[in-house]
């Protein structure tokens, strides 16, 4: 009864604390993550290495920008990092001056419909996209997310069931499992 005790102890300890699953809600990342692709996030990535641009993070919204009870969590690309300047223009997106590449798999890059926007990303903050950009709600509509948001980083694909272009009906998608997010 001891060790029954202590392995759901040490198993409540690893999913507070160390890592955590989470399911692909929506197209805002494809396609480097699929609606219905399960993934395994790592909570203690964040205090082991420091943030950087590219990175795919899980987060929280604030609370003043969750509708009601929801505790929802997220998941877009790091592009602004605190005290970088990001210049939003139709089909590109400026760091500091620097072009910023263009999602990774052939995603959407769209960035605004027409214009340009520049944010100064704050202390504490950083600034996030979706790779799908043209199906993605993010920091061009909702601001900086502070840093203490961010739950953790997804590390692999563990499961995926949804469809695909070349099957519209819902099945396993074999060749997501154990797919590496970056």
């Amino acid at each position: 009864m001891l060790t029954a005790t202590f392995a759901v102890i040490i198993a409540i300890l690893l999913r507070l604390f160390v890592i955590g699953a989470f399911v692909i809600p929506s197209h805002s990342m494809e396609w480097t993550l699929l609606a219905g692709d399960h993934i395994v996030v790592s909570k203690l990535a964040l205090s082991l290495n420091d943030l950087e641009r590219g990175d795919v993070i899980v987060f929280r919204l604030p609370d003043s920008l969750r509708s009601g009870a929801s505790d929802e969590l997220l998941i877009k690309r790091v592009i602004g990092l605190p005290g970088d300047t990001v210049v939003l223009n139709t089909h590109s997106v400026r760091i500091n001056g620097k072009r910023f590449p263009d999602p990774p798999l052939g995603a959407t890059t769209t960035v605004l419909p027409k214009g340009r926007r520049t944010i100064i990303v704050r202390k504490e903050t950083v600034f996030v996209l979706g790779d799908n950009r043209d199906n993605s709600w993010d920091s061009r509509f909702w601001g900086c997310l502070p840093l203490d948001q961010i739950v953790g980083i997804p590390m692999f694909v563990y499961w995926s069931y949804g469809s695909t272009d070349s099957d519209t009906q819902p099945h396993i998608r074999w060749n997501r499992f154990l797919k590496m997010v970056n």
